[in-house]
């Protein structure tokens, strides 16, 4: 039998002051990494604001 890995529930986001990427593992709620170049992270989707209506 083979061991799977548990696929971590991350998304990115983009902080308004540095206006740089961060990610966020939502299954902890808790800031993985943030980047230091511009541009958002390969692969990872881009959380949407969730619509309050």
């Amino acid at each position: 039998m083979r061991m799977v890995a548990k696929k971590r529930d991350v998304v990115q986001v983009k902080n308004p002051r540095t206006n740089r990427y961060v990610k966020i593992d939502r299954s902890v709620g808790k800031i993985v990494a943030h980047k230091r170049s511009s541009g958002p992270y390969k692969d990872i989707p881009v959380a949407r604001k969730k619509s309050g209506t």
